[in-house]
């Protein structure tokens, strides 16, 4: 287990739940998915690169709805710049965090 971390540093992360409305896999990379996610009128779309090639596909991926992590920097890669970071769990399997019902775009996690 990591340190424990106080409210405020929790509250410092902005999580929303935000749509794929376009994957690609990088050729150049085992690992990356380009997605480019809607967060709704608030925010935009964001280009987030996500290590997930190994366990999804381009239409498991498409036109769905996860929770993300918008306020992180961007990240550099050689393929392009990374705006936010998809949230889910496994080492040896991922498994992407899910909504139980269809939220609206941008919708703050709390």
């Amino acid at each position: 287990m990591k340190p424990l971390i106080n409210y405020d540093d929790f509250a410092k992360l902005d999580l929303r739940v935000g749509e794929v409305v376009s994957v690609e896999e990088v050729v150049e990379s085992e690992k990356l998915m380009k997605l480019v996610v809607d967060f709704g009128s608030e925010i935009g779309q964001k280009v987030i690169f996500s290590g997930i090639k190994k366990w999804y596909t381009v239409a498991s991926l498409l036109n769905k709805k996860f929770i993300f992590c918008v306020n992180l920097a961007p990240k550099e890669f050689k393929f392009g710049q990374s705006y936010g970071m998809i949230l889910g769990a496994g080492e040896t399997e991922a498994s992407l965090c899910i909504l139980d019902k269809n939220l609206e775009n941008g919708t703050a996690i709390k």
